[in-house]
């Protein structure tokens, strides 16, 4: 289940953002350079797409246990040491996310009771919080359910 909802989320921002952002830097590159028109919007535009495109890979990041991380002693640790230091790793990465999740969501928050929008075109900054913190809280659930599998630190 978590997987699923993890691959929709990402798939849903890889197929459709991702072009939409290429589209936007490839048109704004051509109308800079060529016509020198450049869009008086698109590097607001660019910037919250890149973004939500970013925080969007942090939840399979997450499942797949690929952030980076330094192991000086994983190495040398006896495997139910390894095991444990596993779990801690997870446990205290999941409550940063959950943290930032926090965070995040009274960002969103704040930001549609005062109405922040963008500089050059009218977006409006909580919805794209919102899905920030969505991000978050899908890595913080997939950091906990490592954390709690049986073959955590096997790796």
């Amino acid at each position: 289940m978590l997987r699923r909802l993890i691959d929709f989320w990402e798939a849903w921002v890889v197929y459709l953002l991702l072009p939409a952002l290429a589209a936007l830097v490839a048109g704004d590159v051509a109308l800079r350079y060529l016509f020198n028109t450049p869009l008086q919007w698109g590097s607001d535009v660019k910037e919250l797409m890149l973004l939500v495109v970013v925080t969007a890979g942090l939840p399979a990041t997450s499942l797949a246990d690929q952030h980076i991380r330094v192991g000086l002693v994983d190495d040398y640790l006896p495997p139910r040491a390894r095991r444990l230091s596993a779990r801690l790793r997870h446990l205290v990465t999941g409550i940063v996310a959950v943290v930032i999740t926090l965070a995040t969501t009274d960002l969103a928050l704040d930001m549609y009771r005062y109405g922040d929008r963008a500089e050059m075109i009218d977006i409006p900054f909580a919805p794209i919080a919102a899905l920030v913190a969505f991000s978050a809280a899908l890595s913080a659930l997939a950091e906990f359910a490592l954390a709690l599998s049986p073959a955590a630190g096997e790796a």
